[in-house]
């Protein structure tokens, strides 16, 4: 663990900070690397991630180092790490605090729950940048704002507010400042409390590619009846009935 990524575990919780403040956290092909070793091999035995980074998100990629380690390869660090976010078993929690440039928006897209303060500020600029968007942003994000709100934000690359992220679905909820990182913490309390297994397999559920309907019942049925014969879920039934 370097010093620009903090890790922290406590009562099944992983905790992340980025923490090169004195860049507004750009990432390095470095921290990419350790930050995709971290959602691959820390997950393990907890049941919720917490990504954050102070005052402000992050910047995006660090543009020198980008330019000196372009990710012309499919295992360049930064597509790693895109892949062992989009892959993470259990839900990540995104509290966001100032900007949010490039990557700091489009792995939005692929958290369970994102908190941001009034002060946040989301961009996505690739096409300033003369690229195409990343971390399938091209997908999600018609699919989560409508094709003509993302387009604005994905042709245009224009800056916009946590009002607006809020208005389009890009976060739950707009928190104070000081009370940012408790609101993250508290809902990855609440899911560190549901059954490990169950969390798992429902969020692996909801990320599934879409599959016909009546294809999509007959999985869920399949996996409910496996599940609701398991000992962890007798247990929680036994523990209603007796409330």
């Amino acid at each position: 663990m370097s010093e620009l990524i903090k890790l922290r575990k406590e009562n099944g919780i992983l905790s992340i900070n980025l923490n090169r403040l004195d860049k507004k956290n750009a990432l390095t092909a470095a921290m990419y690397s350790e930050l995709a070793e971290n959602f691959k091999h820390e997950v393990s035995d907890i049941s919720a991630v917490i990504i954050t980074g102070g005052t402000d998100f992050t910047a995006g990629n660090d543009l020198a180092d980008f330019l000196d380690n372009p990710p012309t390869a499919s295992n360049a660090p930064v597509f790693e790490f895109m892949r062992a976010l989009s892959n993470c078993p259990v839900p990540v929690i995104a509290a966001v605090d100032g900007v949010a440039v490039g990557i700091g928006t489009t792995m939005l897209l692929h958290c369970d729950f994102v908190y941001a303060t009034a002060n946040s500020m989301f961009v996505m600029p690739f096409i300033n940048l003369a690229v195409v968007p990343e971390f399938a942003s091209s997908l999600l994000l018609p699919m989560r704002t409508g094709y003509l709100k993302a387009a604005e934000m994905l042709l245009l690359g224009d800056k916009f507010d946590a009002e607006t992220a809020l208005q389009y679905g890009i976060i739950n909820q707009i928190s104070d400042a000081d009370n940012l990182l408790a609101t993250a913490t508290a809902t990855a309390e609440k899911l560190a409390s549901k059954p490990r297994s169950a969390l798992i397999k429902s969020k692996a559920l909801m990320r599934r590619d879409p599959e016909p309907l009546a294809q999509r019942i007959e999985i869920e049925s399949e996996m409910f009846s496996k599940m609701v014969a398991a000992p962890e879920a007798k247990a929680a039934i036994n523990k209603i009935l007796k409330r």
